[in-house]
């Protein structure tokens, strides 16, 4: 513990902690849902038995997990469920260096596998224009590495979206700029043009495999189309 932390500042932190934990557990008992509102500071202060600064300390954290939005003059709402959590989560980690591209790489190779098997089980008409649409940009975007890798990172986003599982969803919009980021990292590794064209023929592979419902073949090629941007990143770091 540091020198500078007072027996009283401890006090008050866990307090707070208490507190957001146990304005949590209301939420979840009284099966509150996106919209609803939680009451008052000062009614929660008073059925909490805390004071007010510590109610209001403890919504801030709860705000800032995402789990409620607080406005000037009104009761704290409960908030939709989106994956701003898990994307702070994934920037610090890859802006503080605690996760290596290839460890991201591996982490995708999982939930892109699963997400474009039930993307294939699953599209619909709607979702296989978008795809479409995507391979278009992506098709006049092969001499720009970081359009590419953006709109690769959004065809990711689309298959994920198609896969109509929403926990699926949250986790490849939850890696974010990480997405991108190994994208055009696995990119610049690749030795030639024939590695290049490689990569870009993956995409159209994948469409196509979902298009036609070909679970196996979708998910046997998003498992090479991953791996591939491994080995080249590791080739890389030995030469």
């Amino acid at each position: 513990m540091s020198a500078d932390v007072t027996p009283k500042q401890v006090s008050k932190q866990t307090l707070v902690e208490l507190t957001v934990d146990r304005v949590h557990a209301y939420i979840l008992s009284e099966q509150l849902q996106p919209g609803h509102s939680l009451p008052s500071e000062m009614r929660l202060a008073e059925t909490l038995g805390v004071s007010r600064p510590v109610v209001r300390e403890a919504l801030r954290i709860l705000a800032g997990r995402g789990m409620i939005t607080i406005a000037n003059g009104r009761n704290p709402i409960i908030s939709p469920v989106n994956a701003s959590a898990l994307v702070h989560f994934f920037e610090r980690a890859t802006q503080l260096n605690a996760v290596t591209v290839i460890e991201m790489l591996e982490v995708r190779r999982g939930i892109e596998v699963q997400s474009i098997s039930l993307a294939a089980e699953r599209r619909t008409n709607e979702h296989i224009e978008l795809m479409q649409r995507q391979l278009r940009k992506l098709e006049g975007a092969r001499a720009d590495f970081n359009t590419y890798s953006e709109l690769d990172a959004q065809l990711h986003r689309i298959f994920a979206m198609a896969s109509q599982n929403q926990m699926l969803s949250y986790l490849v919009e939850s890696l974010g700029d990480a997405l991108r980021q190994t994208s055009l990292t696995g990119l610049l590794r690749r030795r030639n043009q024939s590695e290049l064209d490689d990569v870009h023929r993956h995409h159209f592979e994948l469409v196509d495999a979902v298009v036609q419902q070909n679970v196996t073949l979708a998910s046997t090629i998003m498992a090479y189309h991953v791996e591939g941007a491994i080995t080249a990143i590791k080739r890389s770091q030995i030469t």
